[in-house]
């Protein structure tokens, strides 16, 4: 199956702005991820959506593909359906253009996952949850799985929980049941074009989670068990201590 990999990227984020061009380790973060996406063997080309020319400048220096696509597009999810409306591709990856330290492992997992499953219209990975802070935290998506390893539900809160928790009950169940959803998508190319053109859904609003509108709309996600966790730039402070971080392992 032909299987293409788009990475979103805009100049303005609200946290960040000019992220995609900010150094790491000398480099603009959206090149690290495209070296990153380019070693996956899965993927038969990458290719990096933006609305901004001086991204796309950058991405060209690099001798990939960019496609330049609306301002209005209003998530990245929206901005690779552009880039693949009217095209032949089986399969369209999403990969989040703040995350220079995607294993291509996990790329070519999520693919393999999705080629087995053909009940399935999208798949994802996850990661399990090594630190009882992440598995409190509402920052770090949790999700849970059928015995098939398709997706129950995704939720902020902690995943599974008997009940309201807080970090310091003495308590509260083993982290270690908690596993961290990882962003990054394989769609089947006409559930992508049915999932963007659709309106949010109740349980996308309440959690902040895309990926909700598909399960409930009836959409089989099969999620994928993987050993190597990815590092996500929101912010300058992380940005830097990133750098430090690489800095300090080379």
């Amino acid at each position: 199956m032909k299987a293409v990999g788009v990475i979103p990227s805009r100049f303005g984020s609200v946290r960040y702005p000019g992220k995609p061009l900010a150094l790491l380790q000398g480099k603009p973060l959206i090149l690290h991820v495209v070296e990153q996406a380019r070693r996956a063997e899965s993927l038969e080309e990458v290719i990096v959506a933006t609305d901004d020319e001086r991204i796309a400048e950058v991405v060209r220096s690099a001798q990939c593909a960019v496609r330049l696509t609306s301002p209005a597009c209003a998530t990245g999810s929206d901005r690779v359906a552009e880039v693949a409306r009217g095209t032949d591709w089986e399969i369209v990856v999403n990969i989040q253009g703040d995350e220079p330290r995607l294993d291509p492992k996990v790329i070519d997992r999520v693919v393999e996952g999705l080629v087995e499953a053909p009940d399935c219209g999208v798949s994802t990975a996850m990661v399990a949850i090594r630190d009882r802070e992440d598995f409190f935290s509402d920052h770090i998506v949790k999700v849970v799985c059928d015995e098939q390893g398709r997706a129950l539900y995704f939720s902020r809160s902690p995943l599974p929980s008997p009940r309201r928790l807080e970090p310091s009950d003495a308590d509260a169940p083993d982290f270690r049941w908690g596993m961290k959803h990882l962003g990054l998508y394989a769609f089947r190319n006409q559930v992508l074009m049915d999932f963007t053109q659709g309106s949010p859904s109740c349980l996308e609003q309440h959690e902040r989670l895309e990926q909700l509108r598909l399960l409930e709309r009836g959409v089989k996600i099969r999620v994928v068990e993987v050993e190597h966790d990815s590092i996500g730039v929101d912010t300058p402070e992380e940005m830097e201590q990133l750098n430090l971080i690489l800095m300090r392992a080379s």
